[in-house]
């Protein structure tokens, strides 16, 4: 090819707008579908902590309104967590239900812990840090630790999984305490 029909060519090759449209969507259409499907994962992600935390505050309710805690009745309440969770499996949920007391000098320490679901319960007789708010002197706390691993459905791949954390602590409401029994 001659420069001079280069030129031309190159030059009739610039002005000519056919499949314009069909290379713009090619190049704009795959980044759109990554921005539905991030912002889809992204809703799922923040339901997914929406339940977890409704679940921590659900179980601290329930959990505040006893008197003493027996082993089917840790079962009960944390069995409970699978219809707070919903639609979201429970199989990545873990649970800690444990009651922390406070000495006359506001000193805390794990008075019993109860796991569940791959849970590591807290030491019973240990001491506790408890924040600075909650440290009143002969006082005990039932305190509710949720965590939850999250694996995003569609790009679960380049991000695996989403570690979710959740606590909160609660009084007792019929007794100063809730003694486990076993």
């Amino acid at each position: 090819m001659t420069p001079s029909r280069l030129g031309q060519f190159w030059r009739a090759w610039r002005r000519d707008g056919r499949g314009v449209a069909a290379v713009e969507f090619a190049l704009t259409v795959p980044l759109l579908i990554l921005a539905c499907l991030g912002g889809y994962e992204a809703f799922q992600a923040a339901a997914a902590y929406r339940k977890l935390s409704s679940t921590t505050v659900q179980l601290t309710n329930v959990v505040s309104q006893y008197t003493t805690m027996s082993s089917s009745d840790v079962s009960a309440v944390m069995g409970a967590s699978s219809q707070i969770m919903a639609p979201f499996p429970t199989s990545n949920l873990s649970i800690v239900l444990s009651e922390i007391t406070t000495d006359g000098s506001g000193n805390a320490t794990v008075t019993w812990s109860q796991p569940y679901n791959g849970g590591a319960a807290l030491t019973p007789n240990s001491s506790y840090s408890l924040p600075a708010n909650l440290k009143t002197a002969s006082t005990s706390y039932m305190l509710v630790q949720t965590a939850y691993r999250w694996a995003p459905l569609v790009t679960g791949g380049p991000f695996g999984t989403i570690n979710m954390t959740d606590e909160l602590y609660g009084l007792p409401r019929q007794s100063s305490s809730i003694p486990y029994t076993g």
